[in-house]
Order: structure tokens, then sequence, then C-alpha cells
């Protein structure tokens, strides 16, 4: 059988130095080489639980003053008659910004709802109303409530002036006095028909007994009986008459009453209309405003959403103004965060917030800490975050951000710091569990 050669017998070392190379191994890779992996494993795996890598939820974050800013929307459509306002400009609350076209003159509604604000329509000022100040002005909407409530106040007005039950009164206190004075006067008069009367009887009693013992005649005897009995009819005459003036009296302090009540009835009725077509003439007022007025209910810097002027056309629900509010010292985060991983949230977890109007990477993030979270998802199965933000708009990099406007941007809620070998250990859980 023929010898098989070696292919290394054939090889030819073309010098010393290679085969000095090849033919001597390096001895301290092989002494040093397991030493050196196991120490590079042991460092990854103890900076596997230094370094920690944060777990976190993303959102939409709208950053807004803890008092928001009020959206004016316009709640018919219509032309804008006029603007109170321009834009960027300081305004008060309860100040109109613009007024839509109406029936009415815009400037005279204005007038009367200054009018019904500054004065005090009550018993203090007498219910005094300057209505003759109105009554060329042109009211549109609110004529009717208008033309009822100077109805009613000129009805009041005329019958406190002319006091039409007055008279009556007076008269028939007059007839009080006049029947007690013919009253007392009978009493007086009964008084001393009464004397006479007992004089006449004891007169009558003395001939009755002369008559019996024959010592006057039959005639003398009749003729003073017919005097008693005379007079004991004028008695009876004047109680009847006294009678009747105290019925008359009686009737007078009736009708008195009668007037007076009708008098109060009428006072109380004209009052009570008026004051109940005053408040509806305010109502009327209210809601003209409502519908046809667009006004600020806080202090603060009005903005256009769009380029107005006079006779432009706005829609209903159009949003027309924003109004930045004064105080801009507290900072709110609004988020909406989807219900995947809603369950992490907790109040008291910061945020970092990374604006849309101002990059991360130049100007830093804004950072917050979780306030509440809405119990129910809306409609849209999301739940409601909100945070404060303790440093304002500072960010980290320390720069201030000026609030001028609602800013928007990503958020991302920190929800739990874990190391990478923790991160590793939830996972080779899970694929035990699975």
């Amino acid at each position: 059988m023929p010898e098989i050669s070696n292919p290394t017998d054939n090889l030819h070392l073309r010098s010393e130095e290679v085969q000095e190379i090849i033919a001597t191994p390096p001895t301290w890779l092989v002494r040093w080489g397991i030493t050196i992996v196991f120490i590079l494993i042991c460092l990854v795996l103890f900076l596997s639980f230094l370094i920690k890598y944060p777990d976190y939820v993303q959102a939409k974050v709208l950053v807004t003053t803890m008092e928001p800013i009020e959206r004016v929307e316009a709640r018919v459509s219509g032309q804008i008659e006029k603007l109170f306002v321009g834009n960027r400009q300081q305004i008060q609350a309860g100040q109109p910004l613009a007024g839509l076209k109406s029936t009415a003159k815009l400037d005279d509604l204005l007038i009367l709802k200054r009018t019904i604000e500054s004065t005090p329509f009550g018993k203090d000022n007498d219910y005094f109303f300057p209505i003759d100040s109105l009554s060329d002005l042109v009211f549109g909407e609110v004529e009717i409530a208008y033309l009822e409530f100077e109805r009613a106040y000129m009805e009041y007005w005329l019958l406190k002036e002319l006091q039409p039950h007055k008279g009556q009164l007076e008269g028939n206190q007059i007839s009080l006095i006049e029947i007690n004075n013919r009253i007392k006067s009978q009493i007086s008069q009964k008084e001393l028909l009464e004397r006479r009367l007992r004089l006449v009887e004891i007169d009558y009693e003395r001939n009755r007994g002369l008559h019996k013992d024959g010592i006057i005649a039959d005639k003398d005897f009749e003729s003073k009986e017919i005097e008693y009995l005379q007079m004991q009819e004028q008695v009876n005459n004047m109680v009847i008459a006294i009678s009747q003036m105290q019925e008359a009296l009686s009737m007078a302090n009736q009708t008195r009453r009668t007037t007076a009540i009708e008098k109060q009835e009428e006072e109380t009725r004209t009052l009570k209309n008026m004051v109940q077509s005053y408040h509806s003439l305010k109502r009327a007022v209210r809601d003209w405003e409502y519908a046809y007025l667009m006004t600020s209910s806080i202090d603060g810097i009005v903005s256009f959403q769009r380029i107005w002027g006079t006779n432009q056309q706005v829609n209903s629900d159009e949003l027309v103004f924003t109004v930045l509010p004064e105080n801009k010292t507290e900072f709110l985060a609004s988020m909406k965060i989807p219900a995947q991983n809603a369950g992490k949230v907790q109040v008291g977890q910061r945020v970092l917030i990374k604006l849309d109007n101002y990059p991360f990477q130049q100007f830093g993030a804004l950072t917050g800490k979780i306030t509440n979270i809405s119990i129910s998802p809306d409609d849209e199965f999301n739940y409601l975050v909100y945070a404060n933000l303790p440093k304002g708009t500072m960010t980290s990099y320390k720069r201030e951000i000026p609030f001028d406007q609602e800013l928007l941007g990503n958020a991302e809620i920190i929800t739990e710091e874990l190391s990478v070998a923790e991160r590793l250990f939830f996972k080779f859980r899970s694929l035990i569990v699975y």
C-alpha cells in the first residue's frame, strides 16, 4: 500500500521568522484570556444592575395656566356689527369683544344694558328708572319686554302720583267724623228727652192719683196722659235715630276699609307687575347679550383667531377669540393616555414634557408632577391625567419659556426606574409563565 504523504511535509518555510511565530504561541493570551473574559462578563452584569433605564408612558400634552384660557365662540351665525377690541389688547372681565348684527341697534341695547346695571332699581331709590331717556332707542328683539315694562312702570307711577283712592278715603273719613258728631248730638238730645220723660212721668203719676181720688176731671188727666205718651214716643224715635246713625257709621267704616283694601290691592298689583316686567326685561337683555354679544369672563389678553372686521360673517360655534388670563404663575399640564399601560400611572410620578413649539434638543424639557387622574375613561377610552409644573416654564436647560399661548408637546410619564437586569429578569419570567 503506498504511503500517504502529509501536506505539511511539502510546506516550504520561506524564513526563520515565520517559522518562529508559528512554532511559538503567545503564552500570556492562553494564561489570562479566560480571566479577562470573566472580568468583562462580571463588569457587564454589575453595570446591568447599576444602570437605570426608566419605564415611561407617552401621551400628548397641553400646557396651560391653572386658570384656563377662555375660548370665545359665536353662539349664532351672523355678521359682525362692531369690534370693541384689537388683537393682543389687554381687557377686563365682562368687557364686550364684538357684537353681531340683529334687529336691534347694538349701541342702543348697550345703553339699555348699562342703564339696567347702573340703576339700583328697588325700594332704596323708590323704584325709579330713567325711562324717559330710553324712549327713542331701538331695541329689536327686546322691544316687547321693554314696552311691557314701560307700560307697567307708567301705570305704577300714575297710580302713585294721582292717588285716585285718596279722595275717596278722605271723603269716607269726613263722613265718619260727621256721623260720629251726629251720634254724639243725638245721644245728648236723648239724655235730655229722658230727663223730661222722667219729669213728665212723675207729673203723670201724680195726676193719675188725683184722678183716682176724683180731684181732677177726666179731661185734664187725659191731656196729661197724652203728654206722657208723646214724650215716650219722642224718646223712642231718638233711640231709633241713634241706631240708624250707628248703622250708617258701620257702613261708612266698611266702605272706608273696602276702599283702603282696593287701594292696597291696586298698588300691590301695579308694583308686582312692574317688578316682574323689569325682571323679564333684564332676562330678555341677558338672552340678547348671550346670543349677539361676545364678552370675556376673565381679565387677560385677547387674541384673534382670524383677521376679523366689520360686516364679516361668523358661523355658530366658530371660535372667534381666545383670552389668555393675567395669572400666569401657576401652570397645568393636561394629558390623555390610552387604557393600555394606564394602570402604571400614579399620582406623584414625574413627567417630562417635550414641547413642539420649542425643540427639546435646543431648549430642554419641562418637568411636572402628576396631581390627578380621572376615574373613568372618556368616550374615546382615554384617561385624563393632570400634572402641575413646580418650576413653571423653566426647562431642564435652565431656559425660561415665554408663555403667551398654550403649549403643545409630548409627555413621558416615568412610571418606574428599572435597571437593565430587572428588565431581563422580567423577560425571562414572562417566558416561564408562557
